[in-house]
């Protein structure tokens, strides 16, 4: 329990980049280990998967960039908005619980997409590693290997993609909340 008034507040932390490290290197290890045992039995890599992965990875940098615009808008808006001192918020702020939750919806995206981003990429590399090696020896693996590179690199996409949505979901603070905090 909390001793606010308020009762505790939620939070999200950022996604940690150990926490993506580890992702990555549990999808490339079990990768590893189904690709070297049952490489005839796994399914065809496909170009298309690789599309539909980076057009996941541009729908999430467009929902950032939008996130991103919303909650940090330009000197220029906010020097009007500040001029006119209209009583009306500016069409760029946050208003209401429905904004905030929309927001966090976001965030929770961001954060989940960069995991499994990070786990495909690793999932991904992996493969293509195998591939690598094995070339020299299997025709289907040297077949293989420029679409594993291609997932590999969509995946990074994603993952950045998602990390940028995350970053964008941070509400910069006010200046109501700046004048309440007592001085440290």
């Amino acid at each position: 329990m909390s001793d606010d008034k308020h009762g505790p507040q939620p939070s999200l932390r950022p996604t940690a980049p150990s926490t993506l490290a580890v992702s990555a290197l549990v999808g490339g290890a079990l990768t590893l280990l189904v690709v070297t045992r049952y490489y005839q039995q796994v399914p065809d890599l496909a170009w298309y998967n690789s599309a539909a992965i980076i057009a996941l990875a541009v729908l999430l940098a467009w929902l950032a960039l939008n996130t991103k615009r919303t909650l940090n808008p330009n000197s220029r808006r906010s020097q009007a908005a500040v001029s006119e001192r209209s009583e009306a918020p500016a069409p760029s702020t946050v208003r209401g619980p429905e904004h905030a939750l929309q927001i966090a919806r976001l965030a929770v995206l961001g954060k989940a997409a960069s995991i499994a981003g990070a786990a495909f990429t690793g999932a991904y590399l992996g493969f293509a590693i195998w591939l690598a090696v094995q070339s020299d020896r299997l025709t289907a693996a040297s077949d293989d290997l420029p679409t594993a590179v291609l997932g590999t690199v969509s995946c990074v996409a994603l993952t950045a993609a998602a990390l940028w949505l995350e970053r964008s979901c941070r509400i910069p603070p006010s200046q109501d909340d700046s004048e309440d905090r007592p001085p440290e």
